[in-house]
């Protein structure tokens, strides 16, 4: 908006200087030089019939005892009395109608009324056009009659000495007009109105696609436009001819060159009037052209990109609605499973209503993804979501010779990432893969897993620190590479040289979204058995969802959590499942409460689990009130929709974890174990209670940690 600001200003600028310049010279003549001169100079302005005082010197001043504003806007009657001669006012007069330089000696009246000789010059002034449009008038005083106070030829080299003054300055200035409308890319258009003559730039002739070999014309320009907006063009040229009009007007509209392109068109345009009332007529219009289609090309762009963000919040509003209404569906379903026979009708339709949940949230993340919400930063994202619907839609782009296998994680740790980039990460991925097979054919194998390092690992493209990750890796049956071929792709990612399509375009944007994301990628190949590309990125958590968790007992605990959500439906299942592990759980409906009780003792809670989007105070802002008072405090932000923290914020805002609704039974003590047991409020001493199954994860999300070094 700022450039169309600045765009805007240049055009009144550039139409100011233009009407400034053709219609009014005070400023070109004022200039040091014709001020300082000891000739008396005054300038008429021709283009009206009168023909008006529009500049005096002080040396006019002077010699005749005027005041500047009592000259401007007055003819050279002022200066006439008795004695002064007839014929000569009727040679001058001459002169001024049909344009020519003229030279008379003539009797003329001081303000005082004193009378004095003086040989009067007038210099017309023409436009490009040859058409007069100012008259300068240089007097020299004769101090008797016959006999001059300089020679002939002194008072004549005088006045002409002072014409080509004025005319260079014109040109000096002219031309500095033309630098300014070559930069600005302004055309301009000139219309007579008396002789119904019109003249076009040569700017405005490159904008609308009409050499310079074809005549100007409204008619020829009026057939350039397109079609729907010429009777609005029309329409207000028109109404800028009006008698009534201050024959100011801007319009914009679409034209048509003759190649066919089509442009976006500025036009701004100033009549100026010749009489008054009735009589008053158009003289003639002055305007700039400016072509303004990158200027409309932003602003679509732009209206695009409101409206995607307007999406993306709303997808955001039904996503969070959705996930709470899910988390109890879910949740009382995974709690009532287990309580049911397994052999039974019920348990198979608890069952199903269990499966139908989750793929219900699996539709949400791609309802986010769709909308664009996380588009311009992070959240946490589930990425076997992400990768199954980018496949959908890449599998019909795949040729037949090439054969696509996915084996895809049913639920993979969660990351912190932009949803939009891991979809563009997806297709440079594939992409890069069938190129690799575009003329041989051969096996596209696309994976998904979770990985886990204990210990740093070193590869060709940089160190991967010991950690958990989720590795996305594309493998192509095509030729491979060398060693060598690798080392120069890798150098080239690395460093930002450019890599050739041979080498794979679309991996220096992989590379690029990968690093971006605290991740790093991998290349292994062999010459005849193809080439496989992983990406490494860091997981924020355990997601306790994979089959084999779902077969181990869950973790329990005997701590006191306060639970915070505005949610009935989820606030009773945050009280069951609490219970039903063993914790303390204190519910609370809103941020308020729930600090009103922290604030009478600190110490009683070993956990706060809050959501994030609540009436009156955010999850956020409780969090950091609740650690301001307990800095120890573990807590885990929960939330509907993709607006939770990032990787590099979770820690900063006072976040242990971070969980993205529908909350499952399985995520939820899994998270809640982490967060306790790596809480240093929680005693090292005191173990696992009983029947808490097998010991969980200990691998938190240390943000700062979580893809630096580690001794």
């Amino acid at each position: 908006m700022v450039a169309g600001l600045f765009l805007g200003l240049l055009l009144s600028l550039s139409c100011v200087l233009w009407i400034l310049l053709r219609q009014r010279q005070e400023n070109i003549l004022n200039s040091t030089v014709i001020a300082a001169t000891n000739c008396s100079v005054l300038v008429t302005d021709a283009r009206v019939s009168h023909h008006p005082i529009v500049y005096v010197n002080p040396a006019f001043l002077v010699l005749t005892g005027y005041a500047e504003q009592e000259v401007i806007g007055q003819t050279t009657s002022i200066l006439t009395g008795l004695d002064t001669d007839r014929a000569s006012m009727e040679k001058l007069a001459m002169a001024l109608q049909d344009g020519w330089a003229c030279r008379v000696r003539i009797c003329q009246y001081r303000k005082s009324g004193t009378s004095f000789w003086s040989d009067v010059s007038l210099s017309p002034v023409k436009d490009r056009l040859g058409r007069v449009t100012s008259v300068v008038w240089t007097m020299s005083e004769v101090s008797q009659l016959g006999q001059i106070t300089e020679t002939p030829e002194n008072i004549q080299g005088e006045a002409i000495a002072a014409r080509r003054q004025v005319e260079q300055a014109l040109r000096d200035s002219e031309a500095r007009l033309d630098l300014a409308v070559q930069v600005g890319q302004v055309g301009f258009f000139e219309h007579d109105h008396r002789t119904d003559s019109l003249s076009w730039s040569p700017i405005l002739r490159d904008i609308s696609g009409v050499g310079t070999d074809e005549p100007a014309s409204w008619q020829r320009y009026l057939e350039l436009v397109h079609p729907d907006d010429r009777a609005r063009v029309v329409s207000t040229v028109q109404g800028t001819h009006a008698m009534t009009d201050n024959g100011l007007h801007e319009v914009e509209y679409r034209l048509i060159r003759p190649d066919g392109a089509m442009r976006h068109i500025s036009l701004r345009s100033l009549t100026s009037f010749d009489g008054d009332g009735s009589s008053r007529q158009p003289v003639r219009t002055l305007g700039t052209v400016v072509d303004v289609t990158d200027r409309k090309s932003v602003e679509t762009r732009w209206r695009e990109t409101a409206r995607m963000d307007a999406i993306g919040a709303f997808a955001g509003g039904i996503a969070h609605e959705l996930n709470n209404g899910l988390t109890a569906v879910l949740g009382f379903s995974e709690l009532a499973l287990p309580l049911i026979p397994a052999e039974t009708k019920s348990h198979r339709h608890v069952g199903q209503v269990v499966a139908a949940a989750q793929r219900s949230r699996e539709l949400i993340q791609q309802l986010l993804a769709f909308g664009g919400q996380n588009d311009h930063g992070r959240c946490p994202l589930l990425l076997h979501s992400v990768a199954k619907e980018s496949l959908r839609f890449l599998r019909p782009t795949i040729p037949l010779w090439i054969e696509l296998r996915t084996q895809i994680a049913h639920a993979t740790n969660p990351i912190s990432a932009n949803a939009m980039q891991m979809h563009e990460m997806m297709f440079h991925l594939v992409d890069h893969a069938v190129r690799a097979m575009e003329k041989t054919g051969g096996v596209l194998d696309v994976q998904l897993q979770n990985r886990e390092f204990v210990t740093d690992q070193i590869m060709p493209s940089g160190r991967l620190p010991a950690g958990r990750y989720v590795c996305l890796s594309a493998r192509n049956t095509g030729e491979g590479l060398d060693p060598q071929s690798i080392s120069r792709l890798v150098d080239s990612l690395a460093t930002s040289k450019a890599v050739s399509e041979e080498q794979g375009v679309g991996l220096a944007v992989v590379y690029g979204i990968v690093s971006a994301h605290g991740g790093t990628l991998a290349v292994e190949s062999h010459i005849g058995t193809g080439a496989t590309v992983s990406a490494y990125l860091p997981a924020l958590g355990a997601c306790a969802s994979s089959a084999a968790q779902q077969d181990d007992p869950l973790p329990h605990g005997h701590e006191c959590i306060l639970f915070v959500d505005d949610e009935d439906a989820v606030a009773r299942f945050g009280r069951e499942v609490l219970t039903s592990l063993g914790y303390h759980p204190v519910v609370c409906r809103t941020a308020v409460e729930a600090l009103e009780i922290f604030q009478v003792d600190p110490t009683r809670f070993d956990l706060l689990m809050t959501d994030r989007m609540m009436p009156g105070m955010s999850g956020d802002r409780l969090a950091r009130e609740c650690r301001k008072l307990r800095p120890d405090l573990s807590v885990i932000l929960c939330s509907g929709s993709h607006g939770v923290p990032g990787l590099d914020d979770i820690s900063s805002q006072g976040m242990t974890e971070c969980l993205l609704k529908p909350l499952t039974l399985h995520e939820l003590a899994y998270a809640i174990r982490r967060a306790l047991d790596q809480s240093p409020s929680y005693p090292e001493t005191t173990g696992a209670p009983a029947n808490s199954g097998p010991e969980p994860s200990r691998i938190s999300i240390e943000v700062s940690d979580a893809v630096s070094p580690r001794g």
